[in-house]
């Protein structure tokens, strides 16, 4: 049996709301699938910037890498083809941009309360990358505030 590898990236994207956070998630097909925004490296990119790339053409927003959340591994058939993808998933933080801005791969892009979004995703793997971004924002509290290099110049503390 042929077995074909590949190699993904993508990212949580998260931005404050109140004492919480909302995230992005796209969906797909009908009955409507939640996920992450994810897709193939494109030759001589890294992982980080993939996951950069497919978030913003998937979700129509640009975010910033804040850590390294997990790697997914998993197997599918194409036909007789077997394939096994791994996909290694960013926490980002929102910087820009409308949801309704996404590209033609995806039905629908939508923030979600971040517990309302781990209820949403189709797959448990996913699912715990949620809980991961809770215990990282919780042990780092100012993660998510935003940076001084992202105000406009007018709005930066000189010290």
């Amino acid at each position: 049996m042929r077995i074909k590898y590949e190699v993904s990236a993508g990212g949580l994207l998260l931005r404050p709301r109140g004492s919480g956070y909302d995230a992005l998630l796209i969906g797909r097909r009908s009955p409507r699938i939640w996920t992450l925004p994810k897709g193939h490296l494109e030759r001589h990119e890294s992982h980080e910037q993939a996951a950069l790339r497919e978030v913003r053409e998937e979700t129509g927003c640009w975010g910033e890498i804040i850590t390294r959340l997990s790697e997914i591994s998993f197997w599918f058939y194409v036909g007789k083809a077997k394939h096994r993808k791994s996909v290694t998933f960013f926490l980002m933080r929102y910087l820009s941009g409308e949801a309704s801005n996404h590209d033609h791969e995806v039905e629908e892009c939508r923030w979600f309360e971040i517990g309302e979004a781990r209820r949403t995703l189709k797959y448990v793997n996913e699912k715990r990358l949620v809980d991961l971004a809770l215990d990282y924002a919780g042990a780092h509290p100012d993660a998510f505030e935003e940076a001084p290099h992202l105000l406009p110049v007018a709005e930066q503390k000189t010290s």
